[in-house]
């Protein structure tokens, strides 16, 4: 099976966990290791086509990881995922000769559990790792695709997600296209991906 066959397959399953009437809805799910700062973008390209996924903790994007349950935390999420859906333009950019076209940005907050009992590190706004009993982690998700005027092959993407969120600092990329594989960490912003 090819890679882009492989990640489109991945990509789609991601895209159909992420319904219009999700909202703010949580999945649970087993955890899995998310630093704080860092995000994530995965990429499939098809020709002048791409299915986009940013995956952040939950933390770097609206402040913190627990339910919003308080009428000031659940602004502060809703605000935070409107910020993702109008301006993901901004923060994952393609070439402006190309004329991509934004499909509506669909989010959805993931909790991830980590099994009862076992302690889990955590590193607090210090730096220093501390040592948690109960590991709950929520996940920022948003997919969304672009249809282009041109190939995306050859073409550049590069980041706004530092102005738009300041604590994530780092963007783990991972882009799957037409001819080749690639993979890069962008800091700050800073740099661009050959797609």
């Amino acid at each position: 099976m090819s890679y882009k066959i492989y990640f489109s397959c991945a990509l789609g399953v991601a895209l159909a966990m992420l319904s219009p009437d999700m909202g703010g809805a949580a999945e649970k799910r087993r955890h899995e290791a998310h630093t704080h700062g860092v995000a994530e973008v995965n990429i499939a390209i098809d020709g002048s086509k791409a299915d986009v996924e940013f995956r952040a903790p939950a933390e770097s994007v609206m402040g913190f990881e627990h339910e919003a349950k308080s009428e000031s935390d659940k602004q502060k999420r809703d605000a935070a995922l409107q910020t993702v859906q109008t301006k993901m333009n901004q923060m994952v950019v393609f070439d402006p000769k190309l004329s991509c076209k934004f499909s509506e940005v669909k989010t959805a907050i993931v909790e991830e559990k980590g099994e009862p009992g076992k302690t889990q590190p955590d590193k607090s706004a210090h730096g220093h790792k501390d040592q948690k009993r109960t590991a709950e982690h929520r996940e920022v998700r948003a997919t969304f695709s672009v249809a282009c005027d041109k190939g995306l092959a050859g073409s550049r993407m590069t980041f706004g997600v530092d102005k738009t969120f300041a604590a994530i600092g780092e963007i783990k990329v991972q882009v799957l296209g037409d001819a080749k594989q690639s993979g890069a960490t962008i800091k700050k912003d800073k740099g661009a991906v050959g797609l």
